[in-house]
């Protein structure tokens, strides 16, 4: 039967109180944190992250199909699941499309998945919803918001939890929206959208499904629902009399915040991490109205929980200290980054997106050694155009570094307080390169010092934006 093989998720280590965000807006806090991308951060990487973790395990060649849903791509005119499938190291004919324009394009990706499996037009399909909003200063989303990535892989046979089937319902509700040309969301009368929205259609969509499979509430392990506040999930589990303490997941509002798009997935992929095999879980979604599905986990579910870090990433976190950081972060404070003088090649980048984004490094058929990025002569002996492509590997260790005081974060002028640093680390598999730091703090830098890869937001020169890969201290 058709279901998921795996799964993956990605949280971003940065988190700032709300109450920090309360003091500078004038309002009260909702209590607890939200996930705060990095500067060098968006819906893209974090999809990348979120696929790695799912892909652990699997060979990226496998995958037939790439659905990337989000609702705050880095890009208006321009398919991010291409590069993402690129960094993924998946294979050149590999299926991608971009999902997007509703916090629905997750399950609405997912369904596409599983139509395409049972189909025989695909036998595996990667799904990654990922995203990275931006709230209006001092409006509650800046409070709900969270930043984060789901990815779900999809396929038969051995899955670790079958998909029993989908109901849908539309409903044009004025809702959320955000046209082209603004920069932050607008909404309707949240009191009406959540009265004649979300709690009119999740319930429809859930008992729709439900009668379908001759189900009752009571027979359901847990629900993974979107909600855009946490009143909503305690709503929600009182129109459909469930029991909100043992089957309603928990919605990560207090640690993670809403991540739109991702966040019903996210749920699910927390309740598939407390399972046990023979549970149903039923995971439904809200936007124009409402998609849901049920899942039946097996025996194979036991089977792969470690080898993934999923919510996990809860555990691992830095804290913004002020306001002013976290606007900074999210690019809303206008910053003297990038300089309008500084030019950079983007056909150079197209030419070396070998090694820029899926990351291959070179191996010398006559000296062997390994060495990034390639180039046509080997560093070592000299040999000309005699190597072979190799996957660059993700772990290592500080070899050296230096805190850059000149040249901070993506080779620009540093401001002198925020400098960028700069290691060569040796690779678990070998290889020793050259590598910008993120995610970390300048003390705790030193030889030996456990490192993993990354993919970011090198810069952005003439309007466009290179992506390659950084180094970041383990997240254990």
């Amino acid at each position: 039967m058709v279901g998921i093989l795996s799964y993956g998720a990605y949280l971003p280590m940065w988190r700032i109180d709300r109450s920090e965000i309360a003091n500078a807006s004038g309002g009260t806090s909702m209590g607890g944190e939200r996930t705060v991308a990095s500067w060098d951060e968006d819906s893209l990487t974090m999809g990348v992250e979120a696929g790695l973790d799912c892909l652990s395990g699997f060979d990226p060649k496998e995958i037939d199909v790439l659905y990337f849903a989000t609702v705050s791509s880095p890009f208006k005119e321009k398919q991010a699941s291409s590069m993402i499938a690129s960094a993924l190291d998946l294979r050149r004919d590999v299926y991608t499309g971009d999902f997007t324009t509703s916090l629905r394009a997750g399950t609405l990706a997912v369904k596409a998945a599983v139509d395409a499996v049972k189909s025989g037009s695909a036998k595996k399909v990667l799904v990654i919803a990922s995203d990275c909003r931006k709230a209006m200063p001092k409006s509650d989303f800046e409070q709900l918001y969270g930043h984060g990535a789901a990815a779900l892989l999809i396929g038969e046979p051995g899955t670790i939890a079958d998909i029993g089937g989908f109901t849908s319902v539309s409903n044009p509700i004025p809702g959320l929206w955000q046209r082209n040309e603004d920069d932050f969301l607008k909404s309707f009368e949240p009191k009406l959208d959540k009265i004649y929205g979300l709690l009119k259609d999740v319930p429809e969509a859930v008992v729709k499904l439900l009668e379908n499979f001759n189900l009752k509430t009571s027979d359901i392990a847990k629900f993974a629902f979107y909600g855009p506040d946490p009143r909503a999930y305690q709503d929600l589990a009182r129109i459909l009399k469930i029991d909100s303490k043992a089957q309603l997941q928990n919605p990560l509002f207090e640690k993670v915040g809403i991540t739109g798009t991702p966040h019903c997935l996210l749920l699910f992929i927390a309740a598939l991490e407390g399972s046990k095999p023979k549970e149903r879980i039923v995971c439904a979604n809200c936007g124009e109205g409402s998609d849901a599905f049920l899942a039946i986990t097996s025996e194979n579910l036991e089977r792969i929980k470690q080898k993934h870090r999923g919510t996990k990433h809860i555990f691992t976190k830095r804290m913004i200290q002020t306001y002013g950081h976290f606007m900074d972060f999210q690019g809303i404070r206008k910053t003297d980054w990038p300089p309008k003088h500084m030019r950079a090649s983007v056909v150079k980048y197209w030419r070396d997106q070998k090694w820029e984004i899926p990351f291959y490094g070179m191996r010398c058929n006559k000296c062997g050694t390994l060495q990034y990025p390639i180039h046509r002569c080997c560093m070592m002996c000299g040999e000309i155009d005699n190597h072979q492509e190799v996957k660059i590997g993700n772990r290592g260790k500080v070899f050296t570094y230096t805190h850059d005081y000149i040249l901070g974060p993506g080779l620009f002028p540093c401001d002198g307080i925020n400098p960028a640093t700069r290691v060569v680390v040796d690779i678990e598999d070998g290889c020793r390169l050259w590598l910008e730091m993120t995610d970390h703090k300048l003390e705790e830098v030193d030889i030996d010092m456990p490192i993993e890869t990354t993919f970011r937001l090198i810069h952005q020169k003439d309007d466009y934006r290179f992506y390659s890969w950084k180094v970041r201290p383990v997240r254990s």
